[in-house]
């Protein structure tokens, strides 16, 4: 299965580029396909409020002029923390236990980026995704465990460059930072919009 999957990551590139034409832009391409990591610090979270290390990002852009494009991206985060074992007051008494909590984050969005002309080898950009966010929260206590899960609309503005590995490659390194606000409530775990700031470090394939 694994190795099925990074067949499927390697032919989406190719495919992206099979048809593009040329032509000058200040992003250096027509279009492109990146993968990324993408490592995801939680704010103002009464949730959880440890670092996701294992998020990742796939996105494509088309440009429709000069330095403008327009794409679109999948991205998924996981959060984990541990609480030690401590007494909690509940309506029909008090229970101890230590307990885990866990938040999965799956936004999907569309994205318009502007590009900056810096030579050929570097395209700095920024940009702004809107999209809905899909997030599941969960908490393992004992042998138990409670679960629950959201929409919310999601606002992504960001920064970033693209830095090729030569004048004529068609592949390069993309290094970002993202603002995230979505709008998920949930009650019961006392969650009132979810935000994080995201680093981004991944592969580009561009045409």
């Amino acid at each position: 299965m694994f190795r099925r999957f990074i067949y499927f990551l390697i032919a989406i590139p190719l495919a992206v580029t099979a048809n593009a034409q040329s032509g000058h832009y200040a992003s250096g391409f027509s279009q492109m396909f990146d993968f990324a990591w993408d490592v995801n610090i939680p704010i103002n979270n009464n949730f959880t409020n440890k670092v996701s290390w294992d998020g990742f990002k796939l996105e494509y852009r088309k440009m429709i002029n000069h330095d403008l494009s327009l794409g679109f991206e999948v991205n998924w985060a996981g959060y984990k923390e541990y609480y030690p074992t401590k007494t909690y007051q509940i309506p029909n008494g008090a229970i101890t236990t230590d307990f885990y909590t866990y938040i999965y984050t799956l936004p999907l969005a569309l994205n318009v980026h502007h590009y900056f002309e810096a030579g050929k080898m570097i395209k700095p950009y920024v940009g702004l995704a809107l999209g809905a966010m899909y997030s599941e929260q969960r908490i393992y206590y004992n042998t138990y465990y409670s679960n629950d899960y959201n929409w919310g609309f999601l606002v992504r503005p960001e920064v970033g460059a693209i830095f090729r590995f030569s004048e004529n490659s068609n592949v390069g390194l993309l290094v970002g930072a993202r603002y995230s606000y979505a709008t998920n409530k949930q009650s019961t775990f006392k969650i009132n919009g979810l935000q994080s700031v995201g680093f981004q470090l991944g592969l580009v394939f561009m045409q």
